[in-house]
Order: structure tokens, then C-alpha cells, then sequence
């Protein structure tokens, strides 16, 4: 076992450049074993600073003779004690700050929502259920079991919604499926008449559109029209994002602004519509439909674009210090259903960022 006092002598040796080859070893051997031993956590930035210090005045010296030692020894042990240090203190901080998110930590959304009917009344989906399924004349979950004892007329128009912290499967009654992500709003038919299938969506979903070539699919929000006739894509319109960004997976869709312009989109390319105009690209189709499968996944995301999107899923409320670094960029990838925590230790592991979660309410620093 280490003795704290010796280690503290052994550090000091070699900050002061006197460290004999015997300490010199005998520390490369502390550090070799540094993952299993219980050391002190020392002041590592004023170590590192008078180990260089002494060094170059070693270096500097007129005593030749021990200049090869102490350029080659002295810089050995200073890349072994910063190394050391960092692994060591960064084990530590990660520890701590894992102490810390977990003393306060949020839990992930659930499986829950609502559905509203034309005369006001309003249901409380199951969030012991996966999805419901929605016909011309009744409302029951995926598993055949009823929702609700009252009956549903073919020409009511329905409203599905999810709050923050929430997400539901929705079966159509065309068949398509439709994954709602949280604080999102989905307006359709209880059965879809005429020559076109028609939704109206705020927020964000996915959609498995059953195919029918003679009733084409239409979703629609304040903005833009997407038409398809059976494809797999998702559709990003939240208010609070800085434009409506749609997803292909598979097939083929036609998005329309009001203005008149419109995209044709084929697999793996997304539509960007913002300030008026839209811009085609190349999609991360994994990072987009992410959520969906029950994962976050941000590559190369802004810290607030990235804080945006928690604050819907865990429902919390986030507060930005002066000094917090908004447009610093972060990757990671997490399951959706761990704690907040989780996501935040990712990032503030790197040194960039720190969290501190008081409720409901994450505070952002540097």
C-alpha cells in the first residue's frame, strides 16, 4: 500500500530535479499500478509548473556533466508525472462529477400521451402500452385491448399529443404508422376520406406510410407540405429549431413551401427549410430517426442545440451561465432510456462544460 507522506516526498524529489534512478523507477512502478491504488490528489498544475521551473535551471546550469541526466531524466519523470496526474485527477473529477448529476438526476421520458376527440374529451393513453390503434369507429391499443368505451364517429377529427418527456406509436387508419416524439402534436381524421390522406404535425415524428398510390399522404404544417405515397421518413417541424428539416429513409417525397417551391427527396437525403428557402443534403439518417429507436445520438452538435433537445425529452428547463459555451460542439451516443446524467457526464468529462441540476433546472457553465 502507498504511504501518502512518501509519495508526497517522491513527488517533490523529482519536481525539485533531485530524484535519484531508484525513485525514478520505483515512481514508474507507482504508476504502472496507479488504477488499483488509493493515492492522494495533489496540486498537479503547481507540480507541473515548478517541476518545469527547476528543469530548465538544471538545464541552464554550468554543471555539464549532469546535463544529459537531467534533459533526459527530468523530462522522462515530468512526461510520467503529468501523465500520471491527468489519469489520475481526471478519474477522480469524472467521479466526483458523477457523484454530483447523480445526487440531483433526471429521469428519461415515458411512453405517454393523449388523444383529444372533436367534442373536447380527452383520453390519457396507457404508458403500459406501446401504441394505439385507430380505425373509423373505435380506439384500442396494439395488443386488442379497448382504450376507451366510447365510440368514435368516421368524420370527427382527432388529436394526438405528447407532452414533454413523452412519445407514442399512433396506427392510422389507413394503417400507417407514426412514431410522435415528445411535445408534439399530430391532427388527422378518425378515417381519411376523399382523394388524398391528410395530417397536420408540430413537433417531431416518424412515419412508416402504408403504401396506395391513388391517395397520396400529405402532412402538412404552418410552413410546408410533404406528399408521399409510401415511404419511411421523419419529420423535424418544432417551433424552437431553426427550420423544418425532413428525413428520408426509403422511397420518395415531395416537400412544397408556400411560396411555391418545391424538393423531390430520395433515400438518405434530408430537406432543410428555413428563412423562406430549402436546401437538400446529405442526411445522417441514423442520428435523425435516433430517437425513434430509442437513442440519443449527436454528432458534432452544438452544446445548444444539443441542451434544446434534452430539455424536451427529460422536460427540464435549462439556464445558460454568461460564461457557458453555447456553440461548442460535442458527440455522443446514449440509450434514451438512461437518466440525464448519462448524456451530461459525456460532456462535461471533457473539460468544456459543466452541469448543475437543481430540480427541473440544469445550469449551464463553463
Amino acid at each position: 500500500m502507498i504511504n501518502d507522506k512518501e509519495w508526497l516526498e517522491l513527488i517533490g524529489r523529482i519536481s525539485s530535479g533531485v530524484a535519484s534512478d531508484e525513485e525514478l523507477s520505483r515512481y514508474n512502478k507507482w504508476c504502472n499500478a496507479w488504477q488499483n491504488e488509493d493515492l492522494p490528489v495533489t496540486d498537479f498544475a503547481g507540480i507541473e509548473s515548478r517541476m518545469l521551473t527547476n528543469i530548465n535551471q538544471k538545464i541552464t546550469s554550468p554543471r555539464v556533466v549532469r546535463l544529459r541526466y537531467y534533459k533526459v531524466a527530468s523530462i522522462a519523470a515530468v512526461m510520467a508525472v503529468v501523465f500520471g496526474f491527468w489519469y489520475y485527477s481526471s478519474k477522480v473529477l469524472l467521479n466526483l462529477n458523477a457523484e454530483i448529476v447523480y445526487k440531483n438526476d433526471v429521469l428519461p421520458g415515458t411512453n405517454t400521451a393523449t388523444l383529444t376527440l372533436s367534442n373536447g374529451k380527452t383520453i390519457q393513453l396507457s404508458d403500459a402500452k406501446n401504441g394505439v390503434v385507430i380505425d373509423a369507429t373505435s380506439l384500442k391499443y396494439n395488443d386488442g385491448s379497448v382504450v376507451d368505451s366510447v365510440g368514435i364517429k368516421p368524420n370527427q377529427m382527432l388529436t394526438t399529443t405528447t407532452p414533454r418527456g413523452g412519445t407514442y406509436q399512433i396506427v392510422l387508419p389507413d394503417g400507417s404508422h407514426v412514431w410522435m416524439n415528445a411535445d408534439s402534436k399530430m391532427i388527422f381524421p378518425a378515417k381519411f376520406s376523399g382523394q388524398t390522406r391528410e395530417v397536420l404535425l408540430e413537433g417531431e415524428a416518424y412515419f412508416e406510410v402504408a403504401k396506395d398510390k391513388a391517395h397520396p399522404f400529405i402532412v402538412k404544417n404552418h410552413t410546408q407540405r410533404i406528399e408521399v405515397l409510401g415511404t419511411h421518413f421523419n419529420l423535424n417541424s418544432y417551433a424552437d429549431e431553426i427550420g423544418i428539416k425532413t428525413t428520408l429513409l426509403e422511397g420518395s417525397v415531395k416537400v412544397s413551401l408556400s411560396s411555391g417551391k418545391e424538393v423531390l427527396l430520395k433515400p438518405g437525403e434530408e430537406a432543410l427549410n428555413a428563412t423562406g428557402d430549402i436546401r437538400v443534403e446529405k442526411a445522417d439518417t441514423e442520428e435523425a430517426v435516433a430517437w425513434k429507436n430509442g437513442n440519443i445520438v449527436f454528432r458534432a452538435k452544438t452544446l445548444r442545440d444539443i441542451m434544446r433537445q434534452l430539455s424536451r425529452w427529460y422536460d427540464v428547463t435549462i439556464v445558460y451561465a454568461p460564461d457557458a459555451p453555447v456553440n461548442e460542439t460535442f458527440s455522443a451516443a446514449v440509450s434514451r432510456t438512461r437518466n440525464i446524467s448519462s448524456v451530461l457526464e459525456r460532456m462535461q468529462a471533457t473539460g468544456s462544460v459543466k452541469f448543475k441540476i437543481d430540480g427541473k433546472k440544469i445550469t449551464v457553465t463553463k
